[in-house]
């Protein structure tokens, strides 16, 4: 049997803050599937499908690798967006912290024994909604510059989680595998 596996860490957006996006968004006419709050989150790496007898030696490398990071203030400002074929597709919360790219360099050396090698691009985000329609671009694109600076939450980052992802018709089901705490 294969599990569908990231190392990510769960965050808790206030909902106020989330409801105000939300909101204006929707004013907006942009159309998308929302992130529900209890599944917003953040990736360190994507795994993908690994066979179930590997996770125990995966999550003791990443055990291993991650002994001795200390824990880290994180801040999760701003709004931007993904694009494809020139459309925004996916609207985010930045995360800055000099610390989750320590851990991300971590993760991809425990990972690496795996078969998979560190990945090229880092931009660690908060996804908050998959866009299928927008209509009015220019005024995503303002919004995404008035809400620039805005801070969301800050927080200290205290663990790291493993976590399997079951895809289901009605969106994902996230549970933790192995939580990491941090020093």
């Amino acid at each position: 049997m294969r599990k569908r596996l990231f190392v990510g860490s769960f965050v808790q957006i206030p909902q106020e803050e989330v409801k105000k996006v939300r909101s204006t968004i929707e004013s907006l006419k942009v159309e998308g599937k929302w992130v529900e709050l209890h599944n917003l989150h953040f990736t360190y790496r994507f795994i993908g499908e690994v066979e179930e007898e590997k996770v125990p030696q995966i999550v003791q490398m990443l055990r291993g690798r991650l002994k001795g990071v200390e824990s880290f203030p994180v801040k999760f400002t701003g709004l931007g967006t993904f694009t494809s074929n020139g459309l925004p597709r996916v609207l985010w919360i930045g995360v800055e912290s000099q610390g989750v790219y320590t851990v991300k360099e971590r993760v991809d050396q425990a990972l690496m024994p795996f078969g998979l090698p560190p990945e090229r691009e880092f931009k660690p985000h908060v996804t908050l909604l998959r866009i299928k329609k927008l209509r009015r671009r220019g005024k995503l694109d303002e919004l995404v510059m008035k809400m620039k600076n805005h801070v969301f939450l800050e927080r200290t980052e205290v663990s790291v989680a493993l976590i399997e992802s079951k895809l289901t018709p009605q969106g994902p089901i996230y549970s933790v595998v192995e939580e990491f705490k941090l020093g």
